[in-house]
């Protein structure tokens, strides 16, 4: 079973829509299809974005529960490991990186990926839900 890092936008847009791919990437961790590794500052940032007003009415606070829960208590936690320095886009994205970098795998599924154009020059994939749908589900 793989162990990957989700991308925040992945994560919301999954749970906003029952179809596509990033909805398929949400479900395999929820059927318990994939491992998802997370940081504290990973779980943090999902928790807070699932909170935003522009969601409330899609995300539901038992929705928001289930899937904190569920990271908590069946995603990967990881250590860390160092960023290179490098002209990194958007640095909020680097804990998804950190996290990646601790991974067997080194894969970040995100919709984003100008954001992590850099990662590709230190051993990470950065795939969209589709490209990594094919590959892996």
């Amino acid at each position: 079973m793989i162990t990957v890092v989700l991308d925040t936008s992945v994560l919301i847009s999954g749970l906003l829509s029952q179809r596509g791919a990033s909805a398929a990437w949400v479900d395999a961790f929820f059927a318990d299809r994939i491992k998802l590794a997370y940081t504290p500052e990973i779980f943090a940032e999902y928790a807070e974005v699932m909170e935003r007003p522009e969601f409330a009415g899609a995300i539901t606070p038992a929705d928001r529960m289930g899937v904190i829960l569920k990271v908590h208590h069946c995603g990967v936690p990881v250590k860390p490991a160092a960023v290179p320095a490098d002209n990194w886009p958007d640095v909020d994205d680097l804990p998804f990186v950190s996290a990646a970098l601790s991974t067997e795998a080194r894969v970040i599924i995100t919709l984003n990926p100008g954001d992590f154009e850099p990662a590709t020059r230190h051993g990470l994939r950065i795939l969209s839900p589709s490209q990594a749908k094919r590959e892996f589900l």
